[in-house]
């Protein structure tokens, strides 16, 4: 960070390619399988976006790295997930903090969720029978984890 490097060009670093690669295993092991990852153009999501899929086997074509998404706010990640066609049943979002934080905890307001740490991943599941309809506190069957643990915040 104090190299003058912008926030957007910084890559993941030693320890960041560890946690995301771990964190990759873990969702395989739980046979959470995302059929559309959508990313953030920074450097650091990108190459997490890259992480995941190809861990979780997913083909870059199922891989978009979109600019708008870079410190993007909750209301524009949760508008960018509504366009998600409804023959896509499990997308994943790689972004940043706050809004990626922020929009997890709008969607599982039951689960006293509090934010993202660094590298962790947060699963969802939602009744609605298409990604139009999600809205704020819909969320359940909601696994936070990170690096360091595993909560189950629905039951």
């Amino acid at each position: 960070k104090g190299s003058g490097q912008r926030d957007f060009d910084r890559a993941l670093d030693r320890r960041g390619l560890a946690e995301v690669t771990e964190m990759a295993r873990r969702c395989l092991d739980l046979d959470l399988l995302p059929d559309l990852l959508i990313a953030s153009a920074a450097l650091r999501t990108v190459q997490t976006a890259e992480a995941f899929g190809r861990i979780l086997g997913r083909a870059p074509s199922q891989r978009l790295i979109e600019p708008a998404l870079y410190l993007a706010e909750a209301p524009t990640l949760l508008d960018r997930i509504c366009e998600v066609p409804d023959t896509i049943p499990h997308v994943m979002v790689v972004g940043h903090n706050p809004g990626l934080g922020d929009l997890a905890c709008r969607l599982a307001s039951a689960a006293r969720f509090s934010g993202f740490e660094t590298a962790a991943t947060c699963s969802m599941v939602f009744a609605a029978v298409s990604w139009l309809h999600i809205r704020h506190g819909q969320a359940a069957d909601i696994r936070y984890d990170s690096p360091g643990r595993f909560y189950d915040l629905w039951r």
